[in-house]
């Protein structure tokens, strides 16, 4: 690193600050929880400085030297006190006593120039001109100069250490209501204030009894904002080689009073992805949140988050999303989603195959190409009658296709095979629900819920190879070249069905009565057959493959909970009576499983106060097999692979705990969370694995054999002077029965994971971060393994010469394998971006992988093998790029 940067870093360690603490109280010495503390500095050029009290009304503000303060302190229904400090105070702490006003006020607002704050019970409003600087380009840099507002280079966004979960703009869901697309493209210049807040409900009067743990960022634009067209487009070009990189990218907004319409753009080949996996988990939802549980059944992971993890990626994407308010009552939004990726990939592999007595080692390497296309269109009906009844519909309509081709080269005691694949598959998805809320009067609220949704895909793949290969396991017959086809056709449709009632018996009890049915049937088809050179068809269908299956599920339900709430503690307990009904219909015989199970649950919560809480949730849940791990013929499931379901299967039953405590303090600089959970299984579906060299067969059984993972996860980010130090832990233990080979084995995988960051934050300051992470991986079953991975990161963020940004980010990863065999690679990215203040053009110059690393090596371990890869990513990129503010 530069002499100067280190220095530049080093500097702020001597600078000199004075720090004011003390209390404030009311008149009879009550603490005023979540009082503004305001320190507005006297002299221009100086930034102003802000203090929420906490639970005991103590606050901190670090004021610098040489300059005097307005100190001003407003609560609600309180008379404003003012502190005056000089240049150099010597005073340490001072104690405010504020008097009643004696008025109700709905909000504190401070009413001098800057309004940075205003608070309300569950709401925190920012004024974002109180705190940025005029240069921030997106809402991300605002965001990150607000007091406790914290984003990830995911565009994950915390808040007092709590993840915003929905984003809104002008309250209004955006794109989906995740964060990423929000913070990455909406111009800084179009934002206002930014509200926060808790606990939010998209139904006001649900908001008693909903217990929704979910926190809203609502972004207000200014006022010449609400009418007009704004935005910016990006374009960049490789200039440092010649292999045809490039950028483009466009964010358009057009807000009016009552019509708002979005439009991104992207078009890359540098492995940048415009929405992440949380946005795309979004997007592929269209249920209701009030009934949840059902498996996704596309994935749509390829689409979503960077990936330079290949010789070669083009993306397209393209999204819009808009809202109309037909009238006071009915508003329609809704939002459509294009995306086209073709990828490359180049991958070396060792595995070691882990039997009874011996091991099988298969050296691979595989190169695959994918071309996939994803559309999404979702059109929401909002309709509000009146103030106690609200009507939501939600429809969505999805259709993707893939196109991948691999081909593998594996090497196995001296002899090489070439295997070329072929896969294709085509899905559709409908997905509807409909809501509906009705406040009968204070005491009694209802909630119907119906969900809809409907898949139909058909993949087909075909093995191509001039080797024979799964000898034993598949009826193959001698060929000079090998043609094998499977088609799948698989239909899924699900109804599933909500009432509910909630009655508030009194303000420390609540009753809730559910009542509820989900349907869920699968088709399945599959074939598989071997295309001879002499044109002849060979049907497996005749030694125990194909397999055609009709599927059914019916789980009804009714259930009770009860509400209660002694001083801070809350409790929940329920009881869920079920009656679940499984049928399935194949070639040789017809199986219906009828059941009735009780599941409780308890939810129970200690709130110390409104930054501290302790929780604690235990469920039993009973979990039916899946339609494919039910059929009764052979399936081929790779070129070394053949899977036979087993039509016998019955249900998993698991105990499910968890814990969590957080807590929040801005007095001392703290931010806390730590989880632990246990789940046991008591009855348990696992694979039963046959090895033959690297040949696999495999198939489902039903055990009484217990299965225990315990997980503890904790992170505590603390601020230490004008710095914040962050250490995490994560550590599980999974310990299960798996027979390889009709030996049965008890198997321990266990992982542990500690980090530790120091990162910078005082806003005027360069940000800059530290990090190291070590991780331990074992695995105790046919064999001992352990894995060990050493990650160092740093990163820089600084403004210099009033109109240039510097960014760079550098990682380091070392691994060692159970050979003590070590590895590592490095990954470095740069950006030094030049746009003068109210200036429409941009220009930025980026280095990506400016260390030009080629490949990532990976280690792992399952079950019954252990392998190293190495991965082929995307070489130096360098590129210019110019926006256009519009």
């Amino acid at each position: 690193m530069p002499k100067y940067l280190i220095l530049l870093l080093l500097f702020p360690l001597f600078s000199f600050s004075q720090t004011l603490t003390g209390t404030v109280k009311d008149s009879l010495g009550n603490p005023l929880q979540n009082a503004n503390v305001i320190a507005k500095p006297l002299v221009e050029k100086q930034g102003l400085k802000f203090a929420i009290a906490d639970h005991l009304g103590r606050y901190k503000l670090e004021l610098e030297k040489d300059v005097p303060y307005e100190v001003r302190v407003s609560y609600l229904g309180f008379v404003e006190e003012i502190l005056n400090l000089p240049a150099n105070f010597s005073q340490k702490e001072h104690h405010f006593k504020l008097k009643e006003n004696g008025q109700e006020l709905k909000e504190i607002t401070i009413t001098y120039d800057y309004k940075p704050v205003v608070v309300k019970k569950d709401t925190l409003i920012y004024d974002v001109k109180a705190f940025a600087n005029g240069n921030e380009r997106k809402l991300k840099e605002q965001l990150e100069k607000l007091p406790g507002v914290e984003v990830d280079k995911n565009g994950g966004v915390t808040v007092q250490g709590k993840k915003v979960t929905k984003f809104l703009v002008e309250n209004k869901s955006f794109f989906g209501g995740g964060t990423k697309l929000g913070v990455e493209n909406i111009p800084a210049d179009a934002v206002d204030k930014v509200e926060v807040i808790d606990n939010f409900n998209e139904v006001g009067f649900l908001k008693q009894v909903s217990d929704s743990e979910d926190l809203a960022m609502n972004i207000k634009l200014k006022e010449d904002k609400k009418k007009f067209i704004f935005g910016d487009v990006d374009a960049g070009a490789e200039v440092a080689d010649n292999n045809g990189f490039y950028l483009g990218h466009a964010a358009l907004f057009y807000y009016a009073t009552k019509t708002n319409v979005s439009f991104i753009g992207d078009l890359n080949n540098i492995g940048k992805r415009t929405f992440s996996f949380q946005d795309m988990m979004r997007f592929q939802g269209g249920a209701s949140s009030f009934i949840s549980g059902r498996k996704q059944l596309t994935d749509l992971y390829s689409f979503a988050s960077d990936n330079t993890d290949v010789i070669e990626n083009k993306s397209q994407f393209s999204a819009l999303n808009f809202r109309q308010e037909i009238n006071s009552k009915l508003d329609v939004e809704g939002f459509a989603i294009f995306s086209k990726l073709f990828t490359s990939t180049l991958t070396e592999s060792n595995i070691e195959y882990l039997q009874n007595t011996t091991a099988t080692s298969e050296e691979r390497i595989n190169k695959g190409e994918n071309k996939s296309i994803l559309g999404i269109g979702n059109v929401k009906l909002n309709y509000t009658p009146n103030t106690k009844e609200k009507w939501f519909y939600n429809g969505q309509f999805q259709s993707s296709a893939n196109d991948m081709t691999s081909v593998l080269n594996s090497r196995l005691d001296g002899q090489q095979t070439s295997f070329e694949t072929l896969n294709s598959a085509d899905n559709v998805q409908i997905k509807q629900f409909l809501e509906w809320h009705k406040q009968v009067n204070s005491k009694h609220t209802t909630t119907l819920v119906i969900n809809q949704s409907y898949d139909n895909q058909k993949p087909i793949n075909t093995w191509l190879t001039d080797t024979e290969f799964l000898t034993g396991l598949i009826p193959l017959e001698n060929d000079s070249f090998y043609n094998i086809q499977q088609v799948k056709k698989v239909k899924n449709s699900s109804v599933d069905a909500l009432f509910k009632h909630y009655w508030i018996i009194n303000n420390y009890n609540h009753l809730y009565t559910n009542v509820g049915n989900n349907l869920g049937t699968t088709q399945l088809q599959i074939t598989e057959k071997q295309y001879l050179t002499d044109g002849t068809i060979n049907d497996f269908a005749t030694d125990g493959f194909g397999n055609d299956m009709d599927y059914l599920l019916n789980d009804l339900y009714l259930g009770l909970e009860y509400k209660f709430k002694i001083g801070k503690w809350v409790n929940k307990p329920a009881i869920y009576a079920h009656y679940y009904h499984l049928k399935t219909q194949q070639i040789a015989a017809d199986y219906t499983l009828n059941n009735t199970f009780l599941q409780p649950s308890w939810l129970s919560e200690y709130e110390f106060n409104q930054s501290e809480n302790l929780k604690f949730n235990y469920r039993l849940v009973n979990e039916y097999p899946e339609a494919n791990r039910l059929l009764e013929r052979y399936t081929l499931q790779s070129y070394n692979s053949v899977f036979r379901g087993n039509a016998l299967l019955r249900n998993e039953r698991f105990h499910n705990a968890t814990l969590n405590y957080s807590k929040t303090s801005m007095y001392r600089g703290i931010m806390l969370f730590a989880n632990a959970s246990f789940t046991k299984k008591v009855r348990t579906i696992r694979n039963e694995i046959g090895l033959d060299g690297i040949n696999q067969f495999t198939t489902p059984t039903i055990t009484d054999n217990p299965e225990t993972t315990y997980r503890v996860y904790g992170n505590i980010d603390k601020k230490i002077h004008k710095f914040r130090l962050g250490l995490n832990a994560n550590l599980s233990w999974f310990n299960y029965v798996q027979t390889v080979n009709n030996q049965t084995i008890i198997n321990d995988r266990n992982n542990q994971s500690i980090g530790i960051k120091l990162r910078t934050a005082n806003k005027k300051w360069p940000s800059a971060s530290v990090s190291y992470n070590k991780t331990f991986s074992q695995f105790s079953g046919l064999t001992n393994s352990k894995l060990t991975s050493d990650r160092f990161g740093f990163d820089l963020d600084i403004d210099f010469w009033k109109h240039f940004n510097f960014k760079t980010d550098y990682e380091v990863t070392f691994n060692e394998n159970s050979n003590n065999i070590a590895t590592d690679f490095r990954i470095a990215n740069a950006y030094l971006s030049y746009q003068k203040k109210n200036n429409p053009f941009r220009f930025e110059l980026s280095a990506q992988n400016y260390l030009n690393n080629g490949t990532k090596i990976n280690n792992s371990f399952s079950d019954f093998m252990i392998s190293s890869s190495t991965t082929y990513t995307l070489p130096r990129i360098v590129m210019l790029t110019i926006s256009y503010k519009l």
